[in-house]
């Protein structure tokens, strides 16, 4: 398997996790790395600009606007690996 496979796997990942995962991965790799986990652990960092856009624009709307930037950033990395595929693929190979 290459890096850049394994990359892809990763980025995409990251980007479906994004919203659901990350606060207890944040956790479970704090506690691996045998570190105690503060009352604010790193899962916390977006939680201020969600709570000022869901104060600015309103819950529905915010979440649709980060629905919509999680999609874009998935998407982006699909195509970006695929690119990447196709363009091993139409390689020429040898030499």
């Amino acid at each position: 398997m290459k890096i850049r496979s394994l990359l892809s796997s990763a980025l995409i990942g990251a980007v479906a996790s994004a919203r659901s995962m990350t606060p207890i991965a944040t956790l479970a790799a704090a506690r691996l790395a045998g570190r105690r986990t503060p009352g604010q652990p790193l899962a916390y960092l977006t939680l201020a600009g969600r709570k000022q856009a869901m104060a600015r624009i309103g819950q529905t709307r915010s979440g649709l606007i980060e629905d919509a930037l999680i999609v874009a950033a998935g998407a982006a990395v699909v195509a970006l690996a695929t690119r990447a595929i196709h363009a091993e693929a139409a390689a020429p190979r040898g030499a």
